[in-house]
């Protein structure tokens, strides 16, 4: 139907639709009415009055101005969320300018130790991101924008005057990451001009201009390509994701030439072995072979049925053992419990799944000790600096991911830290923390602090004062009720409180992403 301004058009046209309202009326109120309706419907015995037409058009009209309102106000509160987030953008940059003042007041031989491991925007974005509770991919994005004024001028001017999104922003500045400022001036304004009828410029209409504006100004020398594709390079590697039905996602991300020469490899083999008459998808072989060619050496053939191998005794090209921890509950292994199982760095998998891994051939069961009310995993001191295998495992054992403010990073591939350093502090187990690089770079330099506190927590204080206090992992987190119905408490650290795996944006000196 469409809005006419004739209201004589408008109530002719509403005919049909007030036959079948009132048809549906009379079948919700009067028992054994739905023949009849029916047959008025089709047939048109029955009619609506003028008045009712009348009547009709009034309210519809009523309902086309109430709706034109409320659209008018979510324009309004998009344009004063436009300001707002301008603001935000502000405070960001205010912030990144006083602790880049502070982390220049550190001693000279601090401050070089600093630039050459943990940048000043680094910092910040790991504030930000613990006092928001914002990703700090997200918070990283928006600072970029934030400490570069001059060269995003024209997309922060429109956002200051509520004609762009932060989203809108953001996609720019991502997308002319590698131009000049001059050429990034050229594309905003490109993208920022306005439509024919002066309506708001559609987001695929925003996202084709954006582009054949980079392309147009990339297209003026080949460096322009060569150095997007350069930067595009660095950021190559290997991501994985667990599901929640027991499978997982792998993400290789390399150069076009050698996915597509794995790619042709996978389809030629796969494409080989159904011709031999190998029952599985072209599909589950390729996927098959990839996870074969990676967790064994060359010519060591997979399963032959395409289930994975349990255990910890595959292995990769040079050598190297292809592990895969599982945490599993003495009732949830031998069947008393069906808790979800914890695949430390990577996520969880269903008590079933995790019996199953864990009874496949080839697995090795090790036990860890831990304290029932806590969770904490329970061993010796070492005059020298470097702690004994024992010692770093047991560390490793109680802290289960780094001690840094929601880190997650497992404490396998993290340091250890002598909280009160050496020889001051002993080697031992109470004085060593696992630390992911960053968060020990953080405390070596000073700029950020950790302090013991009661019950083994580990409370940080960042440059603006604020306070985060983590605990050692709780290995029964979920095993056990919740605290309060008698049964023993879990651990207070609240980046364990609900099992969330919480992989977070990692950064260029970050270890594996997993």
């Amino acid at each position: 139907m469409a809005w006419t301004a004739d209201r004589g058009r408008l109530s002719r046209s509403l005919e049909p639709v007030l036959e079948r309202w009132r048809a549906d009326a009379a079948l919700a109120s009067v028992p054994g009415a739905a023949v009849a309706c029916g047959k008025g419907r089709t047939g048109g015995a029955a009619r609506v009055t003028a008045g009712e037409r009348a009547a009709a058009a009034v309210a519809l009209e009523g309902l086309a101005r109430a709706g034109e309102r409320v659209l008018a106000e979510i324009q309004a509160l998009e344009v004063a969320k436009a300001r707002l987030e301008a603001d935000l953008l502000a405070a960001y940059g205010a912030l990144a300018g006083i602790e880049a003042h502070q982390v220049d007041a550190l001693p000279v031989g601090a401050l070089a130790r600093v630039s050459a491991r943990v940048s000043p925007e680094r910092v910040v974005t790991e504030e930000i991101a613990l006092a928001t509770g914002v990703g700090a991919g997200e918070v990283a994005r928006r600072l970029s924008l934030a400490t570069a004024p001059r060269r995003h001028r024209v997309v922060l001017n429109a956002l200051r005057d509520g004609r762009l999104s932060l989203h809108r922003a953001l996609q720019v500045a991502s997308d002319t990451a590698q131009l000049p400022d001059a050429d990034v001036t050229t594309v905003a304004q490109a993208v920022l001009a306005p439509t024919r009828d002066g309506q708001p410029v559609p987001q695929r209409t925003f996202t084709a201009r954006l582009r054949r504006a980079v392309a147009s100004v990339d297209a003026r020398g080949a460096r322009g390509a060569q150095a997007r594709h350069a930067h595009a390079r660095a950021r190559r590697g290997v991501f994985g994701r667990l599901t929640d039905d027991g499978m997982g996602w792998l993400t290789v991300t390399t150069d076009a030439a050698s996915v597509a020469a794995v790619m042709d490899r996978l389809e030629t083999t796969a494409r080989g072995l159904r011709g031999a008459g190998d029952a599985r998808s072209l599909d589950q072989l390729r996927a098959d072979l990839a996870t074969d060619a990676l967790l064994h050496r060359p010519g060591h053939p997979g399963p032959a049925s395409g289930e994975a191998e349990g255990g910890t005794d595959g292995e990769v090209a040079g050598g190297a053992a292809a592990l895969a921890w599982i945490v599993v509950p003495f009732e949830v292994a031998t069947g008393e419990a069906d808790t979800a199982c914890e695949l430390p760095g990577h996520g969880w998998v269903t008590a079933t799944h995790a019996r199953e891994i864990i009874t496949r051939p080839g697995s090795v069961w090790a036990t860890l000790p831990v304290e029932l009310p806590t969770g904490r995993a329970l061993s010796r001191p070492t005059r020298s600096y470097r702690p004994t295998r024992a010692m770093v495992e047991h560390v490793q054992a109680v802290d289960g991911v780094c001690r840094g403010p929601d880190c997650h990073v497992p404490a396998t591939r993290c340091d250890l830290d002598h909280e009160t350093p050496w020889p001051t502090g002993p080697t031992r187990v109470g004085n060593l923390h696992a630390k992911h690089r960053l968060h020990h770079n953080l405390k070596t330099d000073g700029i950020w602090t950790s302090t013991p506190t009661p019950e083994h927590g580990l409370t940080w204080t960042t440059l603006t004062g604020r306070t985060y206090t983590t605990h050692p992992k709780n290995w029964r987190d979920g095993a056990d009720p919740p605290a309060g119905r008698g049964s023993p408490t879990t651990s207070t650290d609240p980046s364990q409180a609900h099992g969330d795996s919480g992989h977070r944006h990692l950064g260029a000196h970050d270890p594996p992403p997993f």
